[in-house]
This record gives structure tokens, sequence and C-alpha cells, in this order.
């Protein structure tokens, strides 16, 4: 199965959609179309957050299924919205929040975005100290772009939510 790619970054490995509610959301997905089960975080906590360069908040809760190859997240941004705090103020596509792609060098990437007018909205580390970073890619794409370099922690986690489905 072909997948998805962003240019000069990556094959897609997961695609979010925004939610106002995770557990109306995941009854949905899963009722409708068959995606399952899933793995909700609530609150997930993060550290050294900056949002458009300034130290910030990111209160968000999601829920990660698996859907064909990639995997889906449902996102609840529980404090003021990134599309909200962004630079670009036109309305934008309503239900897709990002894609994300794991890069091999998280600084080489995000500067290659910038590069191509994409500017980091979000940048943040969690707590067990991985770093990622969102773009602003709406002016192109209708959503952000969030990337991250695949570790340990992360590649299991995709692999168990994966591993799951087929169990379903």
């Amino acid at each position: 199965m072909k997948k998805w790619s962003i240019p000069n970054l990556g094959p897609v490995v997961q695609v979010a959609y925004a939610v106002e509610n995770i557990e109306d959301a995941t009854n949905s997905w899963s009722e409708l179309f068959g995606i399952g089960p899933f793995f909700i975080k609530e609150h997930i906590p993060l550290e050294n957050v900056r949002v458009n360069g300034m130290n910030s908040t990111f209160d968000h809760s999601s829920a990660y299924a698996q859907w064909g190859s990639v995997m889906l997240e449902l996102i609840c941004e529980h404090t003021e919205r990134l599309a909200e705090r962004s630079n670009q103020k036109e309305e934008t596509a309503p239900s897709i929040h990002h894609y994300a792609v794991f890069v091999s060098e998280l600084e080489k990437a995000s500067k290659n975005l910038e590069e191509m007018g994409f500017d980091e909205i979000l940048y943040a580390e969690t707590a067990s100290g991985f770093p990622f970073a969102m773009h602003d890619a709406r002016k192109v794409f209708g959503h952000f772009i969030e990337i991250y370099e695949p570790n340990e922690e992360l590649t299991g986690f995709y692999r168990m939510v994966e591993e799951s489905s087929l169990n379903e």
C-alpha cells in the first residue's frame, strides 16, 4: 500500500482530527467506521512548551487508534486552540488538525519547514523528554504538520496501537 507523504519530509504516519469531546468522538468513529480500540490520554503532560516562539502551555487530550496504514488521533485542545493562537487569522479547513511525520533530525526538518514558509507554531517535550514540533501549513495543506524523531517509546506505542487493531 502506497503511503501519503509530505514533500521533503517523508511518509505520513498519523492523521489527527480536532474534536470537541474525546468520548463522543471515539464512540462515533467506532460505531460509524469500526475503528478501534482507542487509547485515550487525558491532559497529556508537556514541558518546555513554546507557542509562536513564546513560553506557553498546550493542554490537550488525545485518543489514538489504527486507521488503515496510519494512526488516527482525535485531539481535543482544552485551552485556546493553536489555530486561534497562530499568526494566520483567515478561516481554514474545519476538521483535520495535523498530519504527523517521523523525521531523522527534528531541528533540520523544522528548519526545512520554516524555509518553505510553514512557521513553527508549537514546540514541546513529553514528560519522558522527547521533543516534537508543529508547523502551520494551513495555507497550503489546510492543517498543521507535526514532526518528531522516532524513538523506542514512540515506535513501540505506534506498534501497540496497530497490533491492537488486528485483534479487534
